[in-house]
């Protein structure tokens, strides 16, 4: 890796990892995001300071010839648990809205009822 994109990414790095910590300080963030945006910034510092293990990684271990397909991976690696953690995160909201709305209409119900003084399954008929 050409030393220009080791600077890039680099700043890159450093700049995210700012932006990250400045944001967690001011509670923008919930902790779990948190986490997984810091993990981000540091997998972007460590593509410049630690190249040769990434290469050692790629080509012993798992026997690709080019480091960079590392890179590719592990971004799409974390790509892929956040977007199942945000799927995770909206079906557990998607279920609490449906209780809160269930339990909202049983309320209203019941506050109809005793403001007619009536039954709430009864229906209000028109006097007209």
């Amino acid at each position: 890796m050409g030393v220009k994109i080791k600077l890039i990414a680099f700043l890159l790095g450093l700049v995210f990892s700012l932006v990250v910590i400045r944001n967690v300080r001011r509670n923008v963030f919930r902790p779990a995001y948190a986490v997984l945006w810091i993990a981000v910034s540091l997998f972007l510092l460590s593509i410049a300071l630690l190249e040769p293990v990434y290469k050692w990684l790629a080509t012993s271990v798992i026997g690709i010839n080019d480091a960079r397909h590392i890179i590719y991976i592990g971004l799409i690696g974390f790509l892929l648990v956040y977007v199942f953690y945000l799927t995770a995160m909206v079906s557990r909201m998607s279920n609490q809205i449906q209780q809160l709305l269930s339990a909202l209409a049983i309320l209203e119900c019941k506050l109809a009822g005793s403001d007619n003084g009536r039954n709430p399954a009864e229906t209000p008929t028109d006097k007209s």
